[in-house]
């Protein structure tokens, strides 16, 4: 009989996350599993038709992040039905742990909690937000049977302090093919070709357009940096339409709307980073990003900020700056690059761990193995 796996994610769109669970599973032997992926939202995303076509099973809930109770109840009624052996919960605040609550009340055995994020963003309600998640991890890491984080900070962030002193979590790496994104400089001057780049000095970014990944950050810094450079352009991969309007009113303000590239959502980002000369990522915080990485892996060098943990780093080639320095000055880590020439990705030690082998192999040992309340 077949294996039944939950995996639990509030939202399944073009993110980090998915991007880590669907590179995980394309990876990994699904013949003695059945695996359905539960969302409280369903958006668009690239990352779902190769699942599907590996027989994974969507499931919404409410279509809303914000009908918890709505949620929680059809979340109920899911476990009740399905009678899965594993829940791996992908999460980014503490409340969701309330699904390893119900999941533990229904008999699920093997109740794994997998924390991607080390802060919340920026709002009117985010002193609330923050007092619900220390209450909600406090209360509820102890249903989790896995503690699993991308870094110690998201570790924090998720899990009951007491928790992790006891039991300690277990670091996953955010697995990438690295192989796909070795660098291949045929494709560099095919992708720079297609979008009328040779010549240019390309200052990218992945990610979704929202406060979080701070591209209005990065438009001032391009902002510096095109006086020094008439040759830069700035391509911004990613996916937000109403932040998109305002990215592009910014630069516009700046004049520089004509050497902003918005191309949007897409599934070719190992071509993309190709085209690319130096990798910016500026975010406000990050449980462990996955765009980083594959920018090291495509033999990027990489200027982020220090809101990103330092377990990103799996090359030589990346730098932590402070979004409390000047502008000047990311303009200064950034021009450094302009006259390097792009090269095979110089590797630490490290590198073998955010390989997608092995964290498939993570998660397929995981999801194999005999829970708490399972015969041997």
């Amino acid at each position: 009989m077949k294996r039944k796996i939950c995996i639990f994610c509030e939202i399944w769109e073009s993110g980090g996350i998915e991007s880590v669970i669907c590179g995980a599973l394309s990876h990994m032997d699904l013949s003695g599993l059945s695996v359905d992926i539960v969302a409280a939202k369903l958006g668009e995303s690239v990352f779902r038709a190769p699942l599907e076509a590996k027989g994974v099973r969507f499931i919404p809930l409410s279509g809303s992040t914000r009908r918890v109770a709505a949620n929680h109840r059809m979340f109920r009624n899911i476990l009740r039905r399905e009678k899965y052996d594993v829940l791996h919960m992908n999460i980014y605040h503490a409340l969701s742990l309330y699904y390893a609550r119900i999941a533990s009340e229904l008999g699920v055995p093997v109740r794994i909690a997998h924390a991607h994020t080390s802060g919340l963003r920026k709002s009117p309600t985010l002193a609330l937000k923050l007092l619900i998640n220390r209450a909600s991890r406090k209360r509820f890491t102890r249903y989790a049977t896995a503690l699993w984080a991308c870094s110690e900070a998201s570790a924090g962030f998720i899990f009951d302090g007491k928790a992790l002193r006891e039991r300690g979590y277990e670091f996953i790496p955010n697995g990438v093919e690295l192989d796909r994104f070795a660098f291949d400089p045929v494709a560099r001057e095919r992708v720079r070709a297609e979008l009328g780049l040779e010549g240019r000095f390309v200052i990218g970014n992945v990610g979704r357009l929202c406060r979080q990944k701070n591209q209005e950050f990065l438009i001032d810094v391009f902002a510096q940096l095109a006086q020094r450079s008439p040759e830069s352009v700035l391509l911004l991969v990613g996916a937000d339409e109403n932040r998109k309007s305002f990215l592009e009113r910014r630069a516009a303000g700046y004049g520089l709307l004509d050497r902003v590239v918005f191309y949007g959502l897409s599934d070719r980002v190992s071509e993309l980073l190709q085209a690319m000369d130096v990798f910016v990522f500026p975010s406000l915080f990050e449980g462990l990003g996955l765009a980083p990485i594959e920018a090291q892996a495509s033999g990027l060098p990489v200027v982020c900020s220090d809101g990103e943990p330092r377990e990103v780093a799996i090359t030589e080639d990346i730098e932590f700056h402070s979004l409390g320095e000047p502008l000047s000055a990311w303009a200064d880590a950034i021009m450094q690059h302009r006259s390097a020439e792009r090269h095979e990705a110089r590797y630490v030690e490290q590198r073998m761990d955010f390989d997608v082998e092995n964290t498939a192999g993570i998660f397929y040992r995981a999801y194999t193995a005999k829970g708490e309340a399972e015969d041997d």
